[in-house]
């Protein structure tokens, strides 16, 4: 019998068929990462053209007057507090800076009666306005604004996406009905609501048919992923059957700064929500010469300005209840992190501090607020909650705590266990953190009043809320042998209907081998608890905020 082996033809021929698969697998796998780096890009492009939006549409005044933001002032790459140019942002994890190019281009349109019925008819721009002989008005009625952003792809090649809106001379602050309020003013427009779904988003029943809900908060990871950003809001609505109608909203933006001390100037005290008979009022903050502070540089998101400027306290407003945050009963000091929980205190004109402010949309605008106060952070599997008696379990515990928070008495009531017992797998945790903000001592005696006589109505008049702490929230395991848990960078969230939890990820547990662990999760009390960054203080570094689940790794036991 003969043992044939192969030609060395026959070897140059498969090895050029491998060669060929192989090069094949690697075109593929290569135009995989341009088109998600393509997309990646394209989002954050998006996002900057959108921030632009966002900081023209911040305008104080209409006419152009010094030291105010100007809705008259918004022109061609002028306008708000961002400048155009050069934008350097990390997108993914391999911490490389991309540039991207952001400017915009503005037209004026005015509304004008061509007929001469005294009836405005046409839009017009203002070199067609004035050709035609009409009055040209003290400020556009519109003002088209383009925002172009551009960004080099993978290929060398520039790309532009173009972004278009229109801006109106709307200053609901200084508006007639803000100013001269009647009856009427408060007869809204009835507005359909949907409630969100457990456990993203949990519901509470104030009485009266009233209900309150927190949304989802939304990270944004902005200028070379050294600022955070993050949107939520709060929601009042009246619910008749399956019919739910929005009664109030609260839209609140939080974000992180790198500011500077710049000495005693004029400031202004922080927005404050108050009680007025039986109705939560916003009040505007008002001026007050204390210590201010400017930007750190020309790379801070728009209302860092503000938040510099303003998030100060002094004994003043301290004596008066309209302070942003105390430390031992002080107005608050500023540092700059040096790591590890050590902190570097600003002291001298032209030191930096690290800065994490909370803004409030008050008629209209953001208006700088008291910091917000985390009183406990819950963490579950998402699963937990899946059931009508978890959830109803889940409102009592919260509102029996708020209620112990407010008349200082221990917490009366307590949550099932949350350990889990689960084959090895994936499994997505949910963190919550309970906010009470603070509240003037009128406003508080009268909260207690309503507890102690068992008012039904006490949680309408409390401004708290139930936000999801996930995605902000620093999550570790103390076995990962056993089970780990991500916890991994914050980046911008684009998609928080689809692609909420799979945009970046944490709290996703994976059980390895079986054995027992607990999975951690904790939040810094104030602003930094929301923000999603390093503490502002030793005081706030210290007022670390805790939770844990013990989880279970069997090979025998059957998924949540």
């Amino acid at each position: 019998m003969q043992v044939r082996g192969f030609s060395l033809v026959e070897v140059l021929i498969a090895s050029l068929i491998i060669m060929l698969g192989v090069s094949g697998v690697v075109s593929l796998q290569s135009a995989y990462m341009r088109s998600d780096a393509q997309t990646s890009n394209r989002h954050a492009a998006l996002r900057l053209a959108q921030n632009k939006f966002d900081d023209l549409r911040q305008f104080e005044a209409i006419e152009s007057a010094a030291g105010i933001i100007a809705y008259n002032d918004i022109a061609d790459n002028a306008g708000g507090t961002i400048t155009p140019g050069q934008v350097d942002v990390t997108l993914g994890t391999d911490g490389k800076f991309h540039s991207f190019y952001r400017n915009w281009q503005v037209e004026d349109k005015y509304f004008s009666d061509t007929t001469g019925d005294g009836v405005a008819d046409t839009w017009m721009d203002r070199v067609t306005l004035l050709g035609r002989g009409l009055p040209l008005p003290p400020f556009p009625a519109q003002k088209q604004v383009t925002v172009t952003v551009e960004w080099v792809d993978t290929k060398g090649n520039t790309m532009t996406i173009a972004v278009d809106g229109n801006i109106a001379p709307v200053s609901l602050a200084h508006s007639f009905h803000a100013v001269n309020e009647s009856d009427n003013v408060k007869a809204q427009p009835q507005v359909p609501f949907t409630p969100g779904s457990a456990p993203d988003v949990i519901s509470y029943n104030l009485g009266n048919n009233q209900q309150v809900e927190a949304s989802k908060p939304l990270p944004e990871s902005i200028n070379q992923g050294n600022n955070h950003l993050v949107e939520l809001s709060s929601y009042r609505y009246v619910s008749s059957g399956q019919k739910h109608k929005l009664v109030k909203q609260q839209d609140f933006l939080t974000l992180s700064c790198k500011c500077k001390l710049a000495g005693s100037g004029n400031g202004y005290t922080p927005a404050m929500t108050v009680l007025k008979g039986d109705e939560l009022v916003d009040l505007p903050g008002y001026p007050e010469v204390k210590d201010t502070g400017v930007v750190a540089d020309n790379q801070q998101p728009a209302r860092c300005d503000v938040c510099c400027r303003d998030h100060h306290d002094n004994m003043n407003m301290v004596a008066s209840e309209a302070y942003y945050r105390l430390e031992g009963g002080l107005p608050h000091s500023h540092y700059d992190s040096v790591g590890g929980g050590n902190f570097t205190k600003a002291t001298q004109i032209g030191d930096p501090y690290i800065e994490n402010c909370r803004f409030k949309r008050i008629n209209g605008f953001y208006e700088l607020s008291p910091d917000w106060q985390l009183v406990d952070i819950i963490a579950f599997e998402a699963s937990f909650l899946d059931t009508q008696t978890a959830l109803d379990d889940y409102r009592k515990y919260i509102t029996g705590l708020i209620a112990s928070r407010i008349s200082n008495l221990p917490v009366s009531s307590s949550l099932a266990s949350r350990a889990l017992q689960v084959p090895p797998g994936d499994y997505q945790l949910i963190a919550r953190g309970i906010y009470l903000d603070r509240m003037t001592s009128s406003h508080l005696a009268t909260v207690q009043a309503k507890l102690a006589a068992n008012d039904p109505l006490w949680q309408q008049i409390v401004p708290f809320y139930d936000i999801n702490l996930t995605l902000l929230a620093s999550w570790h395991a103390d076995n990962p042998v056993i089970a780990t848990v991500t916890s991994e960078t914050m980046e911008t969230v684009i998609d928080p209907v689809n692609h909420y939890y799979s945009t970046y990820s944490r709290g996703r547990v994976t059980g390895i081998v079986d054995g027992v662990t607990n999975i951690n999760v904790g939040s810094y009390a104030g602003n930094a608890g929301i923000t999603g960054t390093l503490p502002l203080s030793p005081d706030e570094y210290s007022q670390l905020f805790a939770d844990h689940i013990q989880v279970q790794v069997d090979s025998s036991a059957s998924a949540p």
